[in-house]
């Protein structure tokens, strides 16, 4: 569902319209080195049409006044929405894993972050709105499981392979991971295309950080990919010097180099095979450099200007 708001307008909509393919809450107690999250579409698809007052008493943010209750007795019968909620529960009828693992996340997080508070977790379906996987807005995490099932699942035919190769259960950590690293980490008005992908650069040394997954769900790379960017680092290099591409202001370098895409563009024989977003990859890379050649603190980087992670790097990747 796309809707046209200002970002941060945007996102509480979709708070609220999530449910037109939300999955819902179950409560799930709270234990030792656990984090409770609610499952909504458990309690909402498990429900009869009596329990429809109670859901939206405990939940008001997902049923606007604006909708009649027959739009939600219907999404409860709907052949196709049942279907999403089976697959859901084929896949994750348990979420310890995430549990553990956001209890993991945010006590490494919450050393950065001296404000953060334990939002409220939720797991949501989507309809498969794979450019909100994941809404972080004020106290509320969302999660829509539906977009996790497995790079393969019928659902995602006719997705480009590049985009559902990151539909897996690793990308999860590393989505959640990224709203609360735009949470701590600066976002000035960059200029120049090396300011923008050590901006990236940081969020990845932020997932390093904070994440136990490989670095290829952590950029958002297939393992040949990831094998690609890493052995061609030393052309990519040389490419951005040797082609003036590192202080200029052009946007299109962006898609170029740093926006989702099935490749990166250098215009070459090469670039069906090459890695995408590679931008990010040398950004993180960079970054680094940094952090292995400076007595400086995580807390200190992520706030640095990335002009100063550049000269202080000493980055100079070898030819392999």
């Amino acid at each position: 569902m796309s809707i046209s708001l200002p970002n941060y307008i945007k996102r509480i909509s979709l708070i609220i319209f999530f449910f037109i393919g939300i999955s819902c809450d179950e409560k799930v107690g709270s234990k030792q080195n656990k984090i409770k999250i609610e499952r909504f579409e458990k309690l909402f698809y498990g429900s009869s049409p009596n329990d429809l007052g109670q859901i939206k008493s405990k939940y008001p943010f997902f049923f606007p006044d604006s909708y009649p209750d027959s739009v939600w007795l219907d999404r409860l019968n709907d052949p196709i929405q049942i279907e999403i909620f089976n697959e859901i529960m084929m896949k994750y009828e348990s979420v310890t894993f995430l549990e553990e693992g956001l209890y993991k996340f945010f006590e490494k997080h919450k050393v950065l972050d001296d404000k953060f508070i334990t939002p409220k977790i939720i797991t949501v379906n989507t309809d498969v709105d794979y450019r909100n996987k994941v809404i972080l807005a004020d106290s509320l995490l969302l999660v829509g499981l539906d977009n996790y099932l497995g790079a393969d699942h019928r659902f995602y035919d006719g997705i480009p392979d590049y985009v559902k190769e990151d539909f897996t259960i690793q990308n999860i950590f590393s989505d959640i991971a990224e709203e609360f690293a735009f949470s701590i980490i600066p976002r000035i008005e960059f200029y120049t295309f090396l300011e923008k992908i050590i901006y990236h650069g940081k969020i990845l040394y932020y997932k390093d950080y904070s994440l136990s997954v490989s670095d290829r769900h952590k950029i958002g790379y297939s393992i040949e990919k990831m094998n690609w960017a890493n052995e061609n680092e030393y052309f990519v290099w040389t490419y951005f010097v040797e082609n003036n591409i590192l202080f200029d202001p052009d946007n299109n370098l962006d898609v170029r180099f740093i926006n989702d895409a099935p490749f990166s563009k250098f215009y070459l024989e090469i670039d069906n095979e090459s890695s995408e977003m590679i931008g990010k990859y040398i950004g993180w890379k960079i970054v680094k450099s940094f952090m292995k050649n400076n007595d400086v603190s995580l807390n200190k980087m992520l706030i640095s200007k990335p002009m100063d992670i550049y000269y202080n790097s000493k980055y100079k990747p070898q030819k392999k």
